[in-house]
């Protein structure tokens, strides 16, 4: 709020602070089951965004990834730090023991799995977290860019490719396994998390979208974008035609599909 000098109510000027809309959209595609998860909240701290995308079938996939979202929403409303980066790495590592822990009847481990992405905003500034391959992309000026790596054995091989230690006839022949994760809630010990290193400084018309691997393995980042430009003034809108496109476009079976839609201003 900006105030006159002289301060008369009736010459008062203010500058309307940008809101923070968010939608969601989620499709089973083809599967039996549906093993995403996802959550979208205001509190007084913020507004958080997060999708989960479990692992391990309808037993396993489904609570980890419900899991997730429960603990994290939980600590989250009662949340009164500020320093929100150290908030989502406590969660990350806090929720990996315990969906490693989910069992059977029986007391066995089950071997649940998840991935996570969460964005937390308050005034206009962004901190994330990510593990696994679920992505974040950030929407501004009719470019998109994705913020996050996928952890999978392929940034294994880049990396040693990158420093000499495997040739490329060696980097072929392990190709074949390069989506399998290395780094998702429940593997325990949790070690390779991803987190913003500063704080994303988000300006008015930005739009934040977070969707589990159904989303960017059927469209293209091109489609994606264009989805988005073409429905920009109606966000939910964009995220229904985003799993509808994907379910369209797949060119196999089809994954479950979750996309949240943040616009900032």
């Amino acid at each position: 709020m900006y105030m006159s000098e002289e301060h008369n109510i009736a010459t008062e000027k203010y500058e309307p602070i940008p809101s923070v809309t968010m939608v969601a959209s989620s499709i089973m595609g083809t599967r039996k089951y549906q093993q995403d998860s996802y959550a979208c909240i205001e509190t007084p701290m913020g507004d958080l965004a997060v999708v989960c995308d479990g692992m391990g079938g309808l037993e396993g996939g489904e609570r980890a990834s419900g899991l997730g979202i429960q603990t994290l929403l939980e600590d989250y409303i009662r949340l009164t730090d500020p320093d929100v980066r150290s908030f989502l790495y406590r969660e990350v590592v806090k929720i990996d023991d315990m969906v490693a822990h989910i069992s059977d009847e029986t007391g066995r481990p089950i071997g649940a799995g998840s991935t996570i992405v969460a964005v937390h905003i308050k005034d206009g500034v962004m901190h994330w977290v990510s593990v696994g391959d679920s992505k974040i992309y950030v929407v501004r000026g009719g470019t998109m860019q994705c913020i996050v790596r996928e952890h999978n054995y392929r940034l294994m091989l880049n990396e040693m490719y990158i420093n000499g230690k495997l040739t490329l006839e060696q980097y072929r022949s392990e190709e074949s396994k390069a989506e399998a994760l290395i780094s998702f809630l429940g593997i325990g010990g949790v070690s390779l998390v991803d987190l913003s290193e500063a704080p994303v400084q988000l300006m008015p018309g930005d739009q934040i979208l977070l969707c589990s691997d159904g989303l960017y393995k059927s469209l293209s980042d091109e489609r994606i974008l264009a989805i988005l430009t073409d429905n920009y003034f109606d966000l939910q809108r964009a995220a229904d035609e985003l799993t509808a496109a994907a379910l369209r476009y797949a060119r196999r079976g089809q994954d479950n599909t979750t996309v949240v839609l943040v616009r900032y201003g």
